[in-house]
Formats: C-alpha cells, structure tokens, sequence
C-alpha cells in the first residue's frame, strides 16, 4: 500500500471513529493548540468548516465537559 493510499485510509478511519470529519478536524486544532482559548469565529476561520456544524461539535464537546465557556478582552471563547 502506498503512502498516500495508507494515509487516505487512515484518515477514513479516524473520521469513522469519530463521527464526522469536523469533529476529528476540531480535534487535532483543540490538542495542537492547548491551552489556548479561541472564538468560534476563530476556530471556523482555521478549520474551514461550517460555522453551525462547529458551532454543534463546540456544544457536544461542552456537554460532556471536554470544553468549556470562558471570555477574553470581553469576547466569548472556547477553553480547554
């Protein structure tokens, strides 16, 4: 199996896992940039995704207490 193959199936297979490939992209952003907060608008910009579809993972991630609320300089953002 090529390299390109075997990445393009591994990619297939974390997107599987995780459920969507927005999730999986806000992931990666999430642990690459710890613990940095963000805006959703930031966090759209860098990931270029639907702002509703992360708007709904940033939710997901908050129920279960992966994320929380903050603020910062009187704008709201997404914290670790």
């Amino acid at each position: 199996m090529s390299k390109i193959v075997r990445q393009a199936h591994y990619k297939m297979v974390l997107e599987t896992l995780f459920g969507s490939r927005a999730r999986l992209r806000l992931l990666k952003f999430l642990f690459r940039n710890y613990p940095n907060g963000y805006t959703v608008s930031e966090i759209t910009k860098h990931l270029q995704e639907d702002r509703n579809i992360v708007k709904k993972e940033i939710e997901n991630f908050i129920q279960i207490g992966l994320l929380v609320r903050g603020s910062k300089a009187g704008k709201k953002i997404i914290e670790q």
